[in-house]
């Protein structure tokens, strides 16, 4: 295993000119389209710096020398298939920010010390000229197995007099101190305690009688409908266009960013499959778990199993909790943040 987390850097601060600033926006593609005006006779300072850190991936993002517009509209939803939660800790600067189809009506400012929520399933856009700040991404499924209602999460302001804010910016700001020395090893169990912190902090905002924004994707509701399923032998397209009434050529085209519908099913039974193994209470036979999730052919299943998480069955059992870490760690060897991003929402 690498004695070192994956890092990933980009932006002007590393390249300087143009290919820095597209290299920028290129890394932050899968999340945000980006926009530049007013750009400065220096042109634009923009710098990127990524760790990813098993189930979450922190970075640290600069911009100034500029007007930089961020936007994530129902077509960049479809497009990425990214069920996400960012959380952004203001460090620097300001920014306008609304999680309307358009700007206006429901634009806050985010000031240094504010904590933002976001859920990339929901629009959003922005605007600043000078900003830095933290970024954590996380799964979706963090905040769903906590029986957390993200709807009324989705655009929230932690602001930096709240107790939540701060603990949550102390603890990012440590993260980015500690993360170029981290051991993978030690990474995996991090990036679970702060999923924890952050899930604890937002729990007084679940508001059950919240207003819900918006109702869910239908992307959002197959995948749910998958991940409850998994064990069902039947579960395929066909099933899934009966269930939710939608055609064959609809389906693909909602999981084409993800890879495809069957490919998308294999991987989650084989994650299914992968926790069951490497969790050291688990004492069922490797055969057994294998086929509750539709293996039944050992040497078919093992090697999709190293494919997709660079170790063998046994080895997965024989690592417990280790072989999560290790796992994170080969998947992200290779690729950048994009990939990562990617990879996160799969998992």
């Amino acid at each position: 295993m690498p004695s070192s987390l994956p890092q990933f850097q980009a932006g002007t601060r590393i390249t300087p000119g143009r290919e820095g600033a597209h290299a920028y926006a290129e890394a932050i593609a899968p999340v945000f389209d980006t926009r530049l005006g007013d750009a400065g006779e220096r042109g634009p300072d923009l710098g990127i710096n990524s760790f990813n850190i098993g189930p979450l991936v922190l970075g640290q993002a600069h911009m100034s020398g500029g007007v930089f517009g961020y936007g994530r509209d129902g077509r960049k939803i479809a497009a990425t298939g990214l069920e996400l939660v960012l959380v952004q800790i203001i460090v620097e600067g300001e920014d306008v920010r609304s999680t309307g189809s358009s700007t206006g009506g429901d634009e806050t400012v985010a000031r240094t010390g504010d904590v933002c929520l976001l859920d990339l399933t929901r629009t959003f856009a922005s605007q600043t000229a000078h900003c830095t700040n933290i970024n954590l991404a996380l799964p979706r499924d963090a905040f769903d197995a906590r029986d957390i209602d993200l709807d009324p999460l989705h655009g929230l302001v932690l602001r930096r007099e709240s107790a939540g804010a701060q603990l949550l910016r102390s603890h990012a700001e440590s993260l980015m101190r500690v993360a170029p020395d981290l051991a993978p090893e030690e990474a995996y169990g991090v990036g679970r305690a702060t999923t924890d912190l952050l899930a604890g902090l937002t729990l007084g905002h679940r508001g059950e009688d919240t207003r819900r924004a918006a109702a869910e994707t239908q992307r959002a509701r197959l995948r749910r409908f998958i991940d409850a399923n998994l064990h069902d032998p039947d579960l395929d397209a066909e099933l899934l266009c009966r269930r939710f009434g939608v055609s064959r050529a609809s389906l693909y085209r909602l999981f084409a960013p993800l890879g495809g519908v069957s490919e998308h099913i294999r991987n989650r039974r084989l994650r299914r499959v992968f926790e069951a193994l490497s969790d050291p209470a688990q004492s069922q036979g490797m055969a057994q778990v294998a086929e509750r999730y539709g293996f039944t052919v050992w040497s078919s299943f093992s090697r999709a199993f190293k494919s997709r998480f660079g170790m063998t069955p046994g080895e997965a059992r024989g690592q417990g909790a280790t072989a999560a870490a290790r796992a994170s760690v080969q998947q992200a060897a290779s690729g950048d943040l994009s990939d990562w991003l990617r990879a996160l929402d799969a998992a």
